[in-house]
């Protein structure tokens, strides 16, 4: 508690006789009133004075309401004392619907700016013709949501009374429904819409808005739905734009949303920033010139008569001559009017006033207090002494005066002050001059203020400027005043009272630190809460607790995280067991057993309790406000080497006191363990431990939890995280794994009297573990055909400690009938009841994919691995989650049925690798997916072939895991039900799979063969040429040969140039006739370029034969010289149309044709009588003219 210092007065004997104050100063009103928005929403304004910062606010409230595209979202910031409040009064009033307070507050307004007022009401009118909705609330430590609620409730009360319509009723009553769970923020925005519908306009005034940001600031890592600020931000952007929500928002606090958040993590920090963005930041900082005019509307000199008048005015004459002179028009402008109304304060007594008061946080309050209040060294209190109805004299009140009111009515709020540490120094020096005269006390005084309230220069307490603070404006011109003062502060700073500061000319009170730690601190402190304290204290707590004597034991070094909770902590999120180094989580609780939090986690969680909690939190708040004060860059050398000593002193105390609170086996701590982040209150495997340290706290856990770990006896491995060394020596065993794991030890032999760390790993772990040793089976070995003497194999008698672990691991990778990731099984193994560390499971995991290479397949992101090489285990060591693991059984059942059938009826011998993974399976998918990676594009897209081998191939070509594609993807395509592992042996099923998908292989594989075989009969048939490719090419090349030399058309040209090519094969030859007529390749044909090719064919076909008679008598050499004779065939039809064809007739087939025309006509002459040969002849030069078109459409009517 702090003791009032002793009554002072700054009056001399001689200033009882010379202080005088012309009579008739009245002060209006008592100490300012403070307001409060809840209760003073209703009453009247008690006239509230409009300053030039209430003027700028208000000007954005008025564009805002005749703008809808403005801002409509505010926050006041400012300290306690500054007017927030009372402008919001004054704004719900002007927009509000009571029209007495409206008529008031627009009254009060058009006094300072009647433009203004005018504008605001016109806005308003044009809005809504009967106000604003009210809605006002004062924040208290609670979630938003509460105080909003509040808010609403009072603005459907105060519009409606008791007659609230059911539909706003019901929207708030949801508001408050306790039954719901989850945010309510949509019940909170659904019932700001109830009441703004039909355009009416809301205005949602929250003051105190500090305490919700305080409340949330201290839920900051654990808030829940009911404390989200986001409420804030969404109601903002939903009030935001012309088409938004009428709601106008005014938010009040001292300190602005960042520096609420200041002690909060990163990313919480960036999201306040968003929300603090949504807002017009408004920030209440102390103007001189309105709290100068707030003086002067409390002095009254109505009642002074003419005599005195003329004193108060040639005062303030005197004051503004000095004021310009001494350059303070540097802070405000003041004329001699100004000071007349400020009389009976010293020009400097008026502007140091508000400054002091704004050091203390109470601004305004202190201002009306200074002059009113019943306190001494009061205003009112020299005027009450000093006033007289026949003055001869203007005295003012001095800086002497404010001084001792300051100091003595205000040393409590003094002790907060942001620079208390200076005012204490101040007055402990002017204490220690009490003998010196009152003169010399007051020049103290003087100086003191000055130096208190300096902050540019523009004040600095020199030899004039505090000869003006001395002297009464009408008194400045004695010049042997101004020497008696420069002999007076010389003999003062001789006697050690004053510093005199040579190159600016300044005197100061003090010497040492200008900083006061003790105020400081509480000024922190007063800023900290219980939650903010928890939250920090774990820095100063050991960050980690090991279980020595379990650690030693398995050789698993076992490791527990600490975390503290208080008893507005509802949740904690424990460590993940496969990317954290923990093993468990240690919780010191600072707060009663039945308000325990929950904490989430499948890794066990020991909880401590102690009956003194509250010292604890004591002790910590001292500790964290000291070390954020170390923090401060406005410490000196002196302060900031008291504050270190005092932290580290208070540091040593916490020690003590959480030694004496929470440490076993102290009576006043209970630890319990609870497991699987159940409540604890509903944990059924809770149980007490007791111990004699918080290692044998966490060994006991660790028994209980991870009671078949595996053991090891290698201190470098056992570890979550390895160092170089370790895992460069671990990387090495990996690789001789897989490379040399039929020689002992890996070969890492000691030879040489050398020990290396490879060898210390292979033999206290992988050795230890009972994972490889002499005659085991052979698994990892790239010599197929060699007997060696080492190898892996489970972990067999002797080591019964791996077993569980070992049988664990093998269930979860029988389990693995589907992709699972790699990290589900390393999960498994690092989680209790095992806890195998980061550094062993590699080589568990690497000796299982090894040992059960023919039944568990690995994949890479999706991509099937044949061979586990040390590149993929280095890869898998990187990033685990990369990887899947698969159960693919092939060794009994119908799958071992179909995949020996397979092998047999694809031709497959499989590969005898020891290094390959899953060889017979591999090898059937290989053989398989080989069939379509070397297809063309015609075979990849065809749709001609049956519709088993479209279904095989799409299948194929879609494929990515072996054990599916086998067992799954191509029975379904087969519309055969798919085979599981443990099916029973069925052969005929297993013969009807493997014959169909062995023929849809083969139609697969000869689709190109097909298409060209294709190709050659459409040209055989258009051509009128033999079937088979060599004798077509032949005949082909002899029927173009007299087309070698003449002239033809591009198209023509080239197909018979590249049909005389002599340079191809025959196979090669029908590649660019292919070419030339459908200006595609055929591996890049499709069905509908398949389709057309018969009659491109034929086209070409046609084209040849109507340009061939024009160049018959040319052919006729050739035609010798190849023993083909040609005949042009002309038909005439009854229109008189032409056709002609021409017959190509070689020589070999002359006397068979001819004797064939002998028989066939004399047969058409015995049929048709003697005319007979003609008609036949007539008939056979139709159907030539038409060729194999007519033939065709012939055929497929007749069928």
């Amino acid at each position: 508690m702090t003791t009032a210092a002793p009554t002072r007065t700054s009056r001399t004997p001689q200033d009882e006789v010379t202080t005088q104050f012309p009579a008739g100063i009245e002060l209006v009103g008592s100490q300012m009133r403070s307001t409060n928005l809840e209760r003073d929403v209703e009453d009247e304004l008690h006239g509230p004075y409009v300053g030039a910062r209430a003027v700028d606010v208000l000007e954005r409230i008025a564009n805002a309401v005749g703008d809808l595209r403005r801002p409509r979202a505010w926050s006041f910031t400012g300290p306690y004392g500054s007017g927030k409040s009372t402008l919001a009064n004054l704004i719900e009033a002007l927009l509000g619907r009571d029209e007495d307070r409206r008529e008031e507050a627009h009254r009060i307004l058009a006094d300072t700016s009647p433009a203004l007022a005018e504008r605001l009401a016109t806005a308003r009118a044009e809005r809504t013709g009967t106000g604003f909705l009210g809605a006002v609330a004062t924040a208290r430590r609670e979630p938003l949501v509460a105080t909003v609620t509040r808010a609403l409730e009072t603005a459907a009360k105060r519009r409606w009374g008791k007659r609230i319509p059911k539909n706003i009723a019901a929207a708030l009553a949801a508001c408050e429904d306790p039954t719901t769970t989850g945010p309510k923020t949509k019940q909170v925005m659904a019932a700001i819409k109830a009441l703004t519908d039909n355009q009416q306009p809301l205005l949602l005034i929250i003051d105190e808005f500090g305490k919700t940001l305080e409340h949330l600031a201290g839920h900051n890592e654990f808030s829940g739905a009911e404390h989200d600020l986001f409420l804030l931000q969404e109601l903002a952007e939903h009030s935001a734009g012309p088409n938004g929500l009428p709601v106008f928002l005014v938010t009040l606090q001292h300190l602005s949303f960042m520096d609420y958040a200041s002690r909060s993590s990163e990313l919480k920090i960036r999201e306040w920033a968003k929300i603090q963005g949504r807002f017009e930041d408004v920030t209440f900082v102390p103007h001189h010139g309105d709290s100068l005019q707030l003086l002067r509307r409390r002095l009254d000199h109505s009642a002074v008569d003419a005599a005195g008048q003329d004193l108060i005015r040639a005062s303030a004459q005197a004051s503004a001559l000095a004021w310009k002179n001494h350059g303070l028009n540097v802070l405000t402008e003041l004329a001699s009017d100004d000071f007349a109304g400020l009389y009976p304060l010293h020009p400097l007594t008026a502007i140091a006033a508000p400054i002091l008061a704004a050091q203390i946080g109470q601004h305004d309050r202190s201002l009306s207090g200074f002059l009113n209040s019943g306190e001494p060294n009061t205003v009112r209190d020299s005027l009450v002494a000093h006033s007289r109805p026949d003055a001869e004299l203007a005295s003012t009140v001095q800086l002497p005066q404010l001084y001792d009111y300051f100091l003595n009515s205000g040393r409590t709020s003094l002790l907060a002050a942001s620079n208390a540490g200076r005012w204490i120094e101040v007055d402990a020096r002017i204490k220690e001059a009490n003998g010196l005269p009152d003169a010399d006390q007051a020049l103290l005084k003087t100086i003191g203020v000055l130096n208190l309230i300096d902050a540019d220069g523009a004040l600095s307490a020199t030899s004039e400027m505090i000869h003006l603070a001395l002297h009464d404006p009408t008194d400045l011109t004695d010049a042997g005043a101004f020497a008696r003062l420069e002999e007076q502060l010389a003999d003062l700073v001789r006697r050690g009272f004053l510093v005199h500061r040579e190159f600016s000319g300044e005197y100061r009170v003090w010497q040492g630190t200008d900083f006061d730690i003790d105020a400081r601190l509480k000024e922190i402190i007063s800023h900290l809460d219980d939650a903010s304290i928890v939250q920090r204290l774990g820095a100063h707590l050991p960050s980690a607790v090991v279980a020595g004597r379990h650690s030693q034991v398995t050789g698993m070094m076992r490791v527990f995280l600490t975390a503290v909770s208080g008893p507005e902590t509802r949740e904690i999120q424990a460590p993940d067991e496969l990317k954290d180094p923990a093993d468990g989580l240690l919780v010191f609780h600072l707060g009663p057993r039945d308000q325990l939090p929950t904490v989430n986690s499948t890794l066990p969680v020991i909880l401590g309790t102690t009956t003194h909690p509250d010292v604890v939190l004591n002790s910590a708040t001292h500790l964290i406000a000291l070390k954020e004060l170390l923090e401060d860059k406005e410490l000196d050398h002196v302060a900031r080497r008291e504050v270190t000593d005092r932290a580290v002193q208070a540091e040593a105390e916490l020690r003590e006191v959480i030694q004496a609170a929470f440490y076993p086996p102290t009576q006043d701590a209970t630890w319990d363990l609870w497991n699987a982040g159940l409540a604890p209150g509903t944990a059924p495997d809770s149980s007490s431990l007791p111990a004699r340290s918080l290692s044998g706290l966490v060994s006991l856990a660790c028994e209980s939890v991870y009671p078949h770990t595996p053991h090891i006896r290698n201190e470098m491995l056992g570890r979550h995280s390895l160092t170089s060394n370790a895992a460069r020596a671990r990387s090495d065993v990996l690789d001789a794994m897989l490379t040399r794991s039929g020689e002992q030890y890996l070969g890492f032999d000691a030879t040489a009297g050398r020990y290396g760390p490879e060898r210390a790993i292979y033999s206290g772990a992988l050795a230890f573990l009972g994972l490889h040793r002499a005659n085991g089976p052979i698994q990892a070995e790239n010599s197929p055909n060699s007997l060696l003497p080492y190898g892996f194999s489970a972990p067999g008698e002797g080591h019964e400690h791996a077993q569980p672990v070992w049988e664990a691991l093998q269930e979860a990778l029988d389990a693995a009938t589907r992709r699972t990731s790699l990290d589900h099984i390393i999960r498994v193994l690092m989680s209790p009841p095992y806890g195998v560390k980061a550094g062993v499971w590699p080589l568990l995991v690497v000796t299982a994919l090894v040992i059960r290479r023919h039944d568990v397949a690995l994949f890479e992101e999706g991509s099937y691995l044949p061979r586990l090489t040390p590149d993929v285990v280095d890869r898998v060591l990187a990033a685990p989650a990369r990887f899947d693991v698969k159960y693919t059984p092939v060794g009994q059942g119908q799958r071992a049925s179909v995949i020996k059938k397979l092998l047999v009826s694809l031709k497959v011998e499989p590969p005898r690798s020891q290094a390959l993974r899953n060889p017979d399976l591999l090898s059937v998918a290989r053989a398989l997916l080989e069939r379509v990676m070397v297809l063309n594009s015609y075979a990849r897209k065809t749709k001609r072939i049956s519709p088993d081998a479209l279904a095989v191939r799409n299948a194929l070509a879609n494929s990515q895991d072996p054990d599916d594609l086998l067992f799954r993807a191509l029975p379904k395509a087969l519309s055969l039900a798919p085979i599981e592992a443990g099916t029973r042996a069925d052969a005929a099923a297993a013969t009807e799979y493997v014959d169909r998908l062995t023929a849809a292989a083969d139609e697969i594989t000869g689709i190109e063969r097909t298409l060209r075989e294709e190709v050659v009969a459409v040209l055989a048939e258009e051509f009128r040429l033999p079937a088979t490719l060599p004798e077509l090419r032949s005949t082909l090349a002899a029927r173009l040969n007299g087309f070698a030399t003449v002239s033809l058309n591009p198209e023509l040209r080239g197909f018979v140039d590249f049909v005389l090519s002599e340079s191809l094969a025959d196979e090669d030859w029908l590649d660019p006739i292919v070419v030339r007529l459908t200006n595609k390749a055929l591996g890049d044909w499709d069905d509908r370029d398949a389709g057309m090719f018969p009659r491109l064919a034929r086209e070409m076909s046609a084209s040849l034969d109507r340009v061939a008679h024009l160049y018959q008598d040319s052919s006729e050499t050739r035609e010798q010289e190849v023993n083909l004779e040609t005949r042009l065939l002309t038909l005439t039809d009854k229109t008189g149309a032409e056709r002609r064809t021409l017959i190509y007739v070689p020589e070999q087939s002359r006397g068979q044709a001819d004797q064939l025309a002998a028989d066939v006509l004399q047969q058409a002459e015995q049929a048709l009588g003697p005319d007979g040969a003609r008609i036949l002849l007539a008939a056979l030069a139709q159907r030539v003219a038409d060729g194999p078109a007519v033939t065709a459409t012939e055929t497929k009517e007749g069928a």
